[in-house]
């Protein structure tokens, strides 16, 4: 199956013209990881995200009593978007529950598709900055029922 093709089928990338999620795939990498293995680690410098395609993985954030489960993510979670834009450490450790397919974006990647595909760019980090609202939005509801309790 083609890059295009597996985007295409995934929430994130619906409102993209097949033409653009051609382009959009020529600057991703197919990547596999066994069950148990660490994709990233906390602390990890970070200069990719990852679009899992395949499988199932886990979030985990170090704290005074050992790691904690922040979640579990499945087919078509972005992950490690952070890092790619703004280059600092991964905020969490990310292992495979599973036999895992992912895509990657380095930011290497993203300055070559703005670069040479402006307008694709600006539609994917508008997508991206919608997806990491959407997290914010709901970890400040999160921590406003935990400080409400």
């Amino acid at each position: 199956m083609k890059i295009a093709d597996i985007l295409n089928e995934l929430d994130l990338f619906q409102d993209f013209p097949y033409a653009d999620l051609e382009t959009i795939a020529r600057y991703l990498n197919l990547e596999q990881v066994a069950k148990g293995e660490v994709i990233f680690r906390e602390g990890d410098a970070g200069d990719y995200m990852l679009v899992l395609i395949e499988g199932r993985i886990a979030i985990l954030k170090g704290g005074e009593h050992g790691d904690q489960m922040l979640a579990h993510e499945g087919r078509g979670r972005i992950v490690g978007e952070m890092a790619l834009i703004d280059q600092e450490p991964r905020s969490a450790t990310c292992v495979a529950e599973s036999g895992c397919d992912y895509l990657t974006l380095t930011s290497e990647n993203l300055k070559k598709l703005s670069n040479e595909h402006a307008a694709v760019a600006y539609s994917f980090m508008l997508c991206l900055a919608r997806l990491m609202s959407r997290r914010l939005r709901r970890a400040s509801g999160i921590m406003a029922d935990l400080l409400g309790n």
